[in-house]
This record gives structure tokens, C-alpha cells and sequence, in this order.
């Protein structure tokens, strides 16, 4: 009987074994997502339609005497597809580029012409008077432009009529130097 009772017990617990050993399924599910482009914009400043001018001659004067001017006009242009903000540094050499006058104004085109040219237009504001740095707007005081859009710049260089005799026969060259950043 206690074969019996062994055989029993080994039995029962093979019943048990078989019920607990089942497998266990999770369920599981998964869902790709893909097609997702980004594409990085562009920041594009230009001046005169050029990213870089040689030899601008639209100041340019010669034999200039107390009292003349000269004036030019630059497009300034945000060719990218993102906004922008931009401000232009000047300098000249020499005495003479010291004793000019600059006047900048939104003006589309110049009044006169040689000695007499001018940008009949108000100032700008953050507009500079000489040929240094913030000549147009600052880092910390920039001019805004959307992505595609333009602005006419007019800049005036005038020797003032109490310009000193010392000037005669100088020579200056001057230079404009656009920064362009991102809007943030």
C-alpha cells in the first residue's frame, strides 16, 4: 500500500507539473513611423545683388572741395528663406576720411549729381555720421529684413565747408563692411 500511495503521490504531481508549465504569451504590436524630412534654412545677405562688391566706384569723387558731396545708393537684399537682422561697419583712411560727414537715410535714389549729390531723405535711425563702426545700426541695434525681402541704403559722404586747407590733395578709401545674423 505504500507503493500505492508513492505511485499516487507521484502521479498527483505530474497533474500539477503539467498545469503550472504552461507557456505564457504577451501580446506585442509595433508601428514604424518614417517620411519625416527637415530641412535647415539659409541665411543669404547681399548687397547689390553681389555677396561680395570690388571696386565700388558709386562714391567715388574726385577734386572734392569744402562744402561737396557725394552719395550712392546700395540695395540690401535677405536672399536666404529665413528672416535676418544686419548691420553695416565703415571705415576710411586717412585725415580726410576722418573730416567727412555721412548721412544715411531709406532713401531709393540719389538727388544731384558729381559734386553735388545727396540723399535728400531723414537719417536713419542708429544711423552713424561718420565712416566707423554702428554706421548702419549696431550688433545690439540691428535692421531687420524677411526672408526675401530688400531695402535701398543711401549714403552721403559730405566735406563740410569748415574743412581744413591741411586736406588739400588727400586721398581716403573707404570700406562698408554688411553682418547678417539669424533672428532669434
Amino acid at each position: 500500500m505504500k507503493a500505492l500511495r508513492v505511485r499516487a503521490a507521484l502521479a498527483l504531481g505530474a497533474i500539477v507539473c503539467v498545469g503550472v508549465g504552461g507557456t505564457y504569451a504577451y501580446w506585442s504590436d509595433s508601428v514604424p513611423v518614417s517620411g519625416v524630412t527637415i530641412t535647415s534654412g539659409t541665411l543669404d545677405l547681399k548687397v547689390n545683388n553681389a555677396d561680395s562688391i570690388t571696386n565700388y566706384s558709386g562714391l567715388n569723387l574726385t577734386n572734392m572741395v569744402p562744402g561737396n558731396s557725394t552719395a550712392a545708393v546700395l540695395t540690401v537684399q535677405n536672399a536666404g528663406n529665413v528672416p535676418l537682422t544686419y548691420y553695416a561697419d565703415g571705415s576710411a583712411t586717412g585725415p580726410l576720411g576722418a573730416a567727412l560727414v555721412v548721412k544715411i537715410t531709406g532713401d531709393t535714389s540719389v538727388t544731384g549729381s558729381g559734386s553735388s549729390a545727396t540723399c535728400a531723405g531723414t537719417a536713419l535711425a542708429n544711423s552713424g555720421t561718420s565712416f566707423s563702426s554702428n554706421l548702419i545700426g549696431s550688433s545690439a541695434n540691428p535692421r531687420t529684413l524677411a526672408a526675401g525681402a530688400s531695402e535701398s541704403i543711401c549714403v552721403q559722404a559730405t566735406l563740410p565747408s569748415t574743412a581744413s586747407s591741411s586736406l588739400q590733395g588727400t586721398t581716403t578709401n573707404i570700406a562698408l563692411t554688411f553682418n547678417a545674423n539669424q533672428v532669434q
